[in-house]
């Protein structure tokens, strides 16, 4: 049996993160959907970026290997009844999946730190096995931090009613390119602490030239994000790591040229950052 590391933490993701200007930033991932095509998001926990996609295309795929986001999700489009059509939820994750498909856009928010260094190489070129001619990724999280080292300190807080709700994060390192993540939830009514949930899990690290390598031999070309115009050493909200990579073009050769240029809905995204 797999143990679902998002069992209670579902519950409460949407109240810490839909706020303007959070992260993921969830206007970077939506304006790089190309109008009326198919995409593919892998990780997208509550669905907060999968509706805004599935606004702009004619249908979305979604990769949740946790149980408790995917009814999370599914109840989010009992009230979107014009949307239902459009978002196929799976229970899968990368990097080994194989859909028997293409689509013109494939990303991923706030998944990279799940991904063990090691396993980058066989998600990218999964990706590009999913990626139609033309077709689009993009990812955040690729940043040249040091691994943090942070005892716990409260990161956010909510009310609701008469309770409030805090979450608070504990990073340790153990290498570098792993930390180990402790978030705590606590929730209080009328000031009283009256419950406490904890989820630890690993958080992995993922640097800019190991990324633009591993893509650059799944035959990737980066093409775009805050990676590309900024220090890769920022972590706020508008430069979050963001990365933005399309199939290179085949030479005549059978081989991949190096280079390729942002379609027109990446292209427009950019233009908006």
């Amino acid at each position: 049996m797999t143990i679902d590391p998002y069992a209670f933490a579902a519950g409460y993701y949407d109240l810490f993160r839909a706020r303007p200007g959070s992260w993921p930033p969830v206007g970077f991932f939506a304006d790089l959907a190309p109008v009326g095509g198919q995409a593919l998001e892998i990780g997208p926990g509550t669905g907060r970026i999968t509706l805004a996609v599935a606004e702009r295309t004619a249908g979305v795929h979604c990769l949740e290997r946790s149980a408790t986001m995917r009814a999370v999700l599914l109840a989010k489009l009992v009230a979107r009844p014009d949307l239902r059509d459009r978002i196929t939820i799976l229970d899968g994750a990368a990097p080994d999946f194989d859909l028997a498909r293409k689509f013109d856009y494939v990303y991923f928010a706030g998944v990279l730190e799940h991904i063990p260094p090691q396993a980058r190489p066989a998600l990218f070129r999964t990706v590009a096995a999913h990626l139609a001619p033309g077709g689009v990724l993009a990812m955040d999280m690729v940043l040249d931090l040091p691994v943090a080292d942070e005892r716990e300190q409260r990161r956010s807080t909510a009310q609701v009613g008469e309770c409030r709700y805090d979450l608070s994060v504990e990073t340790r390192p153990r290498g570098p390119e792993l930390a180990t993540l402790r978030q705590v939830y606590r929730t209080y009514h009328q000031n009283r602490l009256v419950a406490t949930e904890t989820m630890e899990r690993d958080h992995h690290y993922h640097r800019r030239a190991a990324v633009l390598r591993d893509l650059a031999t799944a035959g990737l070309v980066a093409i775009g994000g805050s990676v590309q115009h900024a220090p890769a050493d920022q972590s706020t909200p508008d430069n979050p790591g963001t990365l933005v990579a399309q199939l290179a073009p085949v030479s005549a050769s059978g081989t991949a040229s190096g280079s390729a240029t942002l379609n027109p809905a990446a292209s427009g995204a950019e233009s908006q950052r």
